[in-house]
């Protein structure tokens, strides 16, 4: 049994972020002792056997899996009754990371889809959780209109920019999500923080909806499957995408973020700030990128081929559709996949987003997270992971 401590509740905890805040809170994060419970919130089928969360041990806190919490069509009072029924001590939980989203196809329904859900949870939390002192979101850089063509405000992008054109205000979930949270905390005794990274890196066991690292993996792993080790791989997308500049942040270290933030309302203001984060603050390109990535599959990556050059159609396929035509190798390997479930959106990441978008990351740092680590690191780590769990061949 962990020392007795602070006891966190994680919503969303087998999607991208989500796995990796449990993952940081079971590591022990920042310091063995400071959480005494993790309790996991999962919607799909999930177990530990399966997560790939650390091993049992002594010194951790204790872990509760709940799987089938659905809130999108839940009531507060079927989750309050759910809570109370199958999480032990919900009443004495401080800290809630709530990093769940559902996507629709228009953006109307997925703010109103979204609203709802965070309105159920926090609903349900004022009610049944009387000592919550804080609870941590993520947005992302669609607050900076990276989803507009061209995008909207000049990098480095700052959580002072903003807000959007009002045109394109009902396009992003974010703003009625920080109003969700403002009317649910006023006059309470626990307050919030949003935080917001660009493209996220990491592992998950299970799949997930937007996750860019599992996506060109099952590609790169089944490109020197169909063509060699030492072949070429152009990049998948445009000449201008590969230049442009960004700052990537790995699932750990949002999570390490998440819950510095949530152990510190001092530093954050107590409530209602948002703060960049990425694996540091130098920003880099995918020319920089792309060759590490392809180096740890034994492949050659270099800068994208014109369409009407190079040899063969593969050239030309995006990852998607390079992996469906190829599947066959896969499955004859006995690759478990990952499911990645919006990836037609991912295919087009190295061709729309073909403009400055890093990040500044000095109101965080002023704040006091300085933590950063190189990004290669971060995705060779989960490159790891999925091998290790059996969904790519190196």
């Amino acid at each position: 049994m962990a020392v007795k401590g602070k006891h966190a509740l994680v919503f969303g905890a087998s999607g991208l972020i989500g796995w990796g805040v449990v993952d940081q809170l079971l590591s022990n994060y920042p310091a063995q002792g400071t959480f005494s419970t993790v309790s996991a919130l999962v919607n799909r089928p999930f177990s530990v056997e399966d997560s790939f969360w650390p091993k049992r041990s002594p010194v951790m806190p204790d872990l509760q899996l709940l799987s089938g919490v659905n809130l999108a069509g839940a009531t507060i009072e079927s989750l309050e009754k759910l809570l109370q029924t199958e999480v032990e001590g919900i009443e004495n939980v401080t800290h809630v990371f709530y990093f769940v989203l559902k996507s629709e196809d228009q953006p109307q329904d997925e703010v109103r889809v979204n609203r709802k859900m965070l309105q159920c949870a926090v609903g349900a939390l004022n009610n049944i959780c009387p000592n919550v002192e804080f609870l941590v979101f993520p947005s992302g850089t669609k607050a900076y209109g990276i989803h507009i063509p061209g995008g909207v405000f000049t990098a480095p992008y700052e959580e002072s920019m903003g807000p959007l054109p009002d045109k394109y205000q009902n396009s992003i979930n974010y703003p009625a999500l920080r109003t969700v949270l403002e009317t649910a905390s006023a006059g309470r005794q626990w307050s919030w923080c949003d935080i917001l990274p660009d493209a996220v890196i990491g592992f998950v066991p299970n799949g997930s909806a937007f996750n860019l690292t599992a996506h060109w993996a099952t590609y790169l792993s089944l490109y020197a499957l169909v063509h060699g080790k030492g072949a070429r791989v152009p990049f998948p997308g445009t000449r201008k995408a590969y230049a442009s500049l960004y700052n990537e942040a790995s699932a750990a270290t949002i999570a390490k973020c998440a819950i510095w933030a949530a152990l510190h309302p001092d530093r954050t203001t107590r409530g209602g700030q948002v703060f960049n984060i990425a694996d540091r603050a130098e920003p880099g390109s995918m020319s920089e990128r792309w060759p590490v990535l392809a180096e740890y599959f034994g492949l050659r990556g270099v800068a994208p081929a014109d369409e009407d050059e190079g040899e063969g159609e593969e050239k030309v396929l995006k990852p998607g559709e390079f992996v469906e035509k190829h599947r066959h190798v896969l499955e004859a390997k006995g690759v478990r996949r990952s499911a990645v479930f919006k990836g037609d959106f991912l295919d087009g990441y190295g061709y729309y987003l073909d403009f400055d978008r890093q990040l500044s990351l000095e109101k965080v740092q002023r704040a006091g997270f300085t933590e950063e680590v190189d990004p290669n690191e971060s995705w060779v780590r989960a490159f790891e992971m999925f091998k290790v769990a059996g969904m790519i061949v190196v």
